[in-house]
């Protein structure tokens, strides 16, 4: 066995495991490695995008990365087998364009769909990334985070339409809301002329693991019956929590 490769992978499960960053010496105690072997690792996982380092505390922590591939998989396996018929009957039921959704990096990752049969309709690639505070599925999703995640997404809000939201306060309003009511309703905040009802598939402790929008024109949104198409989107939520297993916590 290749023991480089081991004692990186041991170094990065110390990190995993920690309860907060890590110094140098710690993870060297914890690993059983030299000071300087565990430094050269570290900074090879730093290039690599697995690992960062706090400079002025001197400590490092995993990144995201490590979430994104086990998300990958469980989007490629458990996730979207759970969810297709919930999103084949979803698009039924609506007519328009279904996508399930998870985070990674702070963004939206789209990793399934089922597109509407109009000729006029939304269009996203499934691996597409799309901003957590602007999009439906995305706000459904950040509605249900941690407050550290949500922190970092109000440091950071960019325009990209005239109605995208860039107070921290007037979105930190509306993810209130969205947790109280539990869904989603965005209308050309990333793309002019696009509506989306969207809600959160949550996991443990209520924190949503994935989402699901129901999205459309916004002319023929607007005619559709809202309270019909947003019960079926619940509706479908409810069904994927169950099919993976998952008991929601009430909001």
């Amino acid at each position: 066995m290749e023991t480089t490769v081991v004692k990186a992978l041991t170094l990065l499960e110390a990190l995993a495991f920690s309860d907060g960053p890590a110094t140098l010496t710690s993870l060297a105690q914890t690993c059983g490695q030299t000071k300087s072997n565990t430094h050269r690792l570290l900074k090879t996982l730093e290039e690599c995008r697995y690992v960062r380092q706090d400079a002025q505390a001197r400590t490092y922590e995993p990144t995201l990365k490590l979430w994104e591939l086990g998300t990958r998989f469980f989007g490629r396996s458990n996730l979207r087998a759970a969810a297709a018929p919930h999103l084949l009957a979803l698009a039924k039921a609506t007519g328009e364009s279904i996508y399930l959704s998870t985070i990674v990096d702070d963004e939206v990752i789209y990793i399934d769909k089922v597109e509407s049969r109009h000729a006029v309709r939304t269009h996203v690639e499934v691996g597409h990334r799309a901003p957590l505070y602007c999009t439906g599925t995305g706000k459904a999703q950040l509605a249900f985070s941690s407050e550290e995640t949500i922190d970092r997404i109000c440091a950071n809000l960019v325009a990209y339409t005239d109605n995208t939201v860039t107070s921290p306060t007037v979105l930190r309003h509306q993810l209130a809301e969205i947790r109280a009511r539990g869904y989603a309703t965005t209308c050309g905040e990333w793309r002019p002329g696009v509506l989306a009802h969207a809600a959160p598939i949550r996991g443990l402790a209520g924190i949503a693991v994935a989402g699901i929008s129901v999205v459309g024109p916004e002319e023929r949104m607007r005619r559709a019956d809202a309270e019909a198409q947003v019960d079926a989107l619940l509706e479908a939520a409810t069904n994927i929590a169950e099919a993976l297993g998952l008991t929601a916590a009430e909001p």
